[in-house]
């Protein structure tokens, strides 16, 4: 599935719930629009001019919230004068910095939970529903980033502030692809309190593997950022060697997979693969199956920088530290599983580099001194399940078209025929055909073999010509074949 083509802004929900608390100014003109504002802001501005924020009634904050809703809903249906110009009421917001003195002053203030909310989603429908771009100005930008910066600090798992924080942060990243030097503002403008250091980017990889419409909403707005910054070297870099990204993009596979079950419940004897109607109603393969497609997306998007080494976290960070002890467990329902886990994952990868790293696990990572492909060719010769489950995956791996996979599985290890010879042109010679005429899978092994390239079929008949010293030294083709490894 294309990831991309899910990204739209969040226009239900709680943007539904927040149009039933604020409400709309009726459309006028644009001078009576500035007179409202300006009497509400002369009525905020009266409040705000007091020594003591800290001593300000219940009364007068709740005054502050109502006349605060009101002016930023004339900012956000303002329409510019012209393309290159702002709406009076911005103008003003920009020239008196009003939106700082606001901010400010709640911070001042003390921020309570409810103050709180109330901003974040002051600011998600003034940037969701405006029709300027606002957050080039720094009067806009600045107020914002203090409020995030404050959320960084406070770390506050209240789930109706995460929720317009992760709300809000979609937003911000909806505008960043709408006019992408935004993304640069972010990264580069401090604050008062300090550098941000990209802080909407860290206020979202918490969200990861969130479950449910916050965590889908923060993985929405973080691809939107990695699409966006995948032009820009330099948040690029940031993000690779300067955030935890990609370290919690993939170990938190390995967080997600150790809850899944361990035994998969069956419908049919004739059943050898999970498909979507198998797995969709459980919960905790479905958050696992969302993540590593996430993960699928921010490797098709991304900076080379951010891509390689997400790739790399994922092979050294799940596969061979989780994934691969499970495939050697040693009950057969939890073999079933673990195989059919794989089958599912690798068809639902779509990203190059991702199934490299996928097959490469496959091919070269070696547990107890086996590879994978040797453990799972093994399996086809166990009981019914196991073997069923075990072919699927290897069909899967054959739908791949992968060069490496087939010279490992198929061509490298040319089936042994005691009474068959092969010319180097590929010819089939002389047979005991009284004795072997109706060796079915002998003639198919032999028929097969005349699809080989020449080049293998040198190196076996080659081989075949030193068979007869072989039989006294059996280790040396073998040694012969592991000494010529492929790899990805």
């Amino acid at each position: 599935m294309s990831w991309l083509s899910r990204l739209t802004p969040r226009t239900t929900g709680n943007r539904a719930s927040q149009a039933a608390t604020l409400s709309s100014p009726l459309t006028a003109d644009p001078e009576t629009c500035l007179m409202v504002f300006k009497n509400h802001w002369r009525q905020v501005s009266w409040i705000l001019e007091k020594q003591e924020p800290s001593l300000s009634t219940g009364d007068e904050l709740s005054a502050i919230r109502n006349h605060t809703d009101q002016m930023l809903c004339l900012l956000a249906e303002e329409h510019p004068i012209d393309h290159s110009s702002m709406g009076p009421i911005l103008e003003l917001v920009v020239k008196e910095n009003i939106l700082v003195q606001l901010v400010q002053w709640h911070l001042n203030q003390g921020l309570d939970p409810d103050s709180h909310i109330a901003l974040l989603k002051l600011f998600e429908m003034l940037i969701g529903q405006s029709h300027q771009s606002l957050l080039c100005h720094k009067a806009v930008l600045q107020p914002l980033l203090s409020l995030l910066k404050v959320c960084a600090e406070i770390n506050c798992n209240i789930p109706a502030i995460e929720g317009s924080l992760v709300l809000l942060l979609n937003q911000v990243c909806v505008s960043m692809v709408k006019d992408p030097p935004i993304l640069e503002l972010f990264f580069y403008t401090p604050t008062e309190q300090g550098p941000t250091n990209m802080l909407i980017f860290s206020l979202l990889v918490p969200f990861i593997h969130r479950d449910g419409v916050i965590g889908q909403q923060a993985r929405d707005a973080l691809l939107l950022v990695m699409a966006t910054s995948a032009s820009n070297p330099a948040v690029a870099k940031y993000i690779a060697e300067n955030s935890y990204f990609c370290p919690v993009l993939a170990t938190g596979l390995s967080a997600l997979y150790s809850s899944l079950p361990r035994k998969i419940e069956v419908r049919g004897d004739d059943w050898h693969a999970l498909r979507r109607e198998d797995w969709i109603g459980v919960s905790s393969l479905v958050l696992f199956m969302n993540s590593l497609e996430f993960c699928n997306a921010v490797i098709q998007v991304s900076h080379p920088l951010v891509k390689n080494q997400l790739v790399d976290y994922v092979h050294n960070g799940f596969l061979v530290p989780v994934l691969g002890p499970a495939l050697h467990k040693t009950s057969a329902e939890e073999m079933i599983t673990s195989t059919a886990y794989l089958d599912l994952f690798l068809r639902s990868i779509t990203e190059t580099a991702l199934l490299k790293a996928f097959l490469r696990f496959i091919l070269l990572h070696r547990h107890d001194n086996e590879t994978i492909l040797n453990t799972l060719t093994t399996r086809i010769n166990s009981g019914a399940r196991l073997c069923m489950v075990s072919l699927s995956l290897f069909k899967t791996l054959l739908s791949l078209n992968c060069e490496d996979f087939m010279l490992q599985l198929v061509l490298r290890h040319p089936e042994r025929h005691p009474q068959a010879t092969v010319d180097v042109e590929g010819v089939q010679l002389s047979n005991d055909s009284h004795q072997e005429s109706n060796d079915t899978c002998n003639q198919k092994s032999l028929n097969t073999f005349i699809l080989y390239p020449t080049c293998l079929k040198l190196i076996h008949a080659s081989a075949l010509m030193v068979s007869d010293d072989q039989k006294q030294a059996p280790e040396a083709t073998d040694n012969f074949h592991a000494n010529n490894t492929f790899s990805l």
